[in-house]
């Protein structure tokens, strides 16, 4: 298809160019282009601000909406796995922002994009979105008159024309042209509503519809603009006929003949009123959100009978992952599932939504766009949402509460100073192995103490003491099999039950106990097997008692009762 086109390796049209130029200012934006995709590579028809004649396909902004055939918006590439270690990320131009709307024919062929890019992260407006798809349009046009360039040029003109006054007669963009002297020799039909000049603003100069210093102002400016061949951003205040003051956004810029001599000052203005309101909206919802963030609401979404996003409110947009509302707009709800849960999770939408049930407290795992996943637990609620019967998701982020549950039922389980068991945690997980214990089946419980370890602390420090006991937990927790069950019990001293172990067996692992002990010191270690019909507690003092026998024979000795 683009083959066909004929606009492969052409040279430089100004029609291309005034799209792009007209892209880079609606949006907002340093550079623009152009680029329409070929087998391997993404060649620039036009560039504003860009000094590329063509990028490899692989990893461009173009190629991924030619792929996707949607509107491509990166927030910042930095944050983008795609994106993060691309030359033209990570070195010039410093790319942190690229938004790509595709230009599709009329049969579906997916053949370029219109590419907005920046060096900062940022996002692009609803209208901005608009401009875009726009632009990708008239720029399909633009093709198709090239393609039909054998038509009679009054025919071709006329339509030329009609695709430009397409163009220019969006009723939220003033465009404008003026000669050397001041001369309004182009403005399209906003300005001159804004003005309320309508068609005699054509030949007119500031003077005949501007107070007098504001004229001179923008005199003053335009001779700056062809003087220099700069072109200037900025931001004025514009009141309409209404008298209503609109914010503008505008970019004025030198026009040049084919000699390439100065022939006047373009300008496009873009009115962000509304941007303007909605920043200075979002500043003051921050700040009352920082003072109610203990009562901020819920993350809700709206999910249609085709199993799409049909709405999420912004503390959904921040769950999710993404930009905004319209990055996930009719996307499917199970992207945001992982593929292993997916089918139970559509199974409970399905029901939902046929039984017009309610669901409560339902625990489930969120797969954010970034892929990491969240526990969350959620209620489901029929609701009719723009007329149509869909199912709302209520949802909240559970998964530091569980963490924060497992890391408290941990702590209330382990030493923390050596990371074992403790006394009651070794208690509860021995106890319920007493009933089975038989001569088939035996359970040996082992004293173990630190020999001379008062002495050791005292003369070296309690910090020494304290990693002899860590060294020697990590040590002989190593040396034991996966069933057995290790615990500090108290100060120097530990234990240890060996499920199916009699104490014959139990003395070689514990005398692999005793060689766990670092910096040269030993241990001391008594052990005895448990007897049907005794208690723990029993158990526990006839090991104890045998640990002052091996204490009494001279230390770093194992004694068995």
């Amino acid at each position: 298809m683009l083959g066909s086109l004929e606009i492969l390796d052409t040279e430089p049209e100004e029609s291309f160019d005034g799209l792009t130029e007209l892209a880079a200012a609606v949006c907002d934006a340093p550079m623009a282009l152009i680029g329409f995709v070929d087998a391997d590579r993404v060649w620039i028809k036009s560039g504003h601000g860009v000094g590329l004649s063509d990028v490899a396909r692989e990893m461009s902004f173009c190629g991924i909406a030619v792929e996707d055939g949607a509107l491509v918006e990166i927030a910042d590439t930095h944050a983008d796995a795609r994106f993060a270690g691309h030359p033209m990320v990570t070195g010039a131009p410093h790319l942190r922002f690229g938004a790509a709307m595709p230009i599709v024919t009329a049969d579906g062929h997916r053949i370029g994009a219109v590419c907005v890019l920046d060096r900062r992260p940022r996002a692009l407006t609803d209208a901005q979105r608009r401009y875009l798809r726009t632009l990708a349009r008239q720029v399909l046009a633009l093709l198709e008159l090239r393609s039909r360039a054998n038509e009679p040029d009054s025919e071709l003109a006329r339509q030329q024309q009609r695709m430009l006054s397409g163009v220019l007669d969006h009723p939220d963009v003033l465009v404008f042209a003026k000669d050397v002297d001041g001369r309004f020799v182009m403005a399209n039909r906003a300005l001159q509503d804004v003005t309320n000049a309508g068609r005699s603003l054509i030949g007119g100069t500031d003077f005949d519809f501007f107070e007098k210093d504001i004229a001179e102002h923008y005199r003053r400016n335009d001779r700056q603009i062809m003087t220099t061949r700069e072109r200037q951003v900025f931001s004025e205040e514009v009141v309409h006929p209404d008298g209503s003051v609109h914010i503008y956004r505008s970019t004025k810029f030198p026009l040049t003949d084919e000699a390439g001599e100065v022939s006047g000052v373009g300008g496009v203005s873009t009115d962000v009123t509304e941007l303007a309101a909605a920043r200075a909206a979002h500043a003051a919802a921050e700040e009352r959100w920082r003072a109610l963030v203990e009562q901020s609401q819920d993350p809700v979404v709206v999910v249609d009978t085709e199993g799409r996003i049909a709405y999420v409110n912004p503390a959904g947009v921040a769950l999710l992952g993404v930009a905004s509302a319209e990055d996930v707009a009719l996307v499917s709800a199970m992207d945001f599932v992982p593929e292993r849960i997916r089918s139970v999770t559509q199974a409970l939408l399905d029901e939902t939504l046929s039984t017009t049930g309610i669901v409560r407290s339902q625990r489930g795992v969120l797969r954010r766009h970034d892929g990491t996943e969240l526990l969350v637990e959620f209620n489901a609620t029929v609701v009719k949402h723009s007329g149509e019967r869909s199912v709302q998701l209520e949802v909240r982020d559970v998964s530091e509460a569980v963490a924060a549950h497992a890391a408290l039922k941990h702590s209330a389980s382990t030493d923390p100073l050596t990371g074992v068991l403790n006394r009651s945690a070794w208690d509860a997980q021995v106890t319920p192995l007493l009933a089975s214990v038989s001569e088939a089946s035996p359970l040996t419980v082992a004293v173990i103490d630190l020999d001379n370890f008062k002495g050791y602390n005292d003369t070296r420090g309690h910090t020494a003491g304290d990693l002899l006991l860590q060294q020697f937990a990590g040590a002989a927790g190593a040396s034991i099999r996966q069933q057995d069950i290790f615990a500090r019990w108290g100060g120097e001293e530990f234990i240890l039950a060996l499920p199916g172990t009699d104490p014959q067996r139990a003395q070689t692992m514990l005398n692999r106990i005793r060689a766990c002990v670092p910096f040269g010191q030993t241990c001391s270690i008594g052990y005895t097997g448990h007897r049907p019909g005794d208690t723990l507690t029993e158990t526990v003092v006839r090991a104890d008692k045998a640990l002052y026998e091996a204490k009494s024979r001279g230390r770093d000795q194992l004694a068995r009762r």
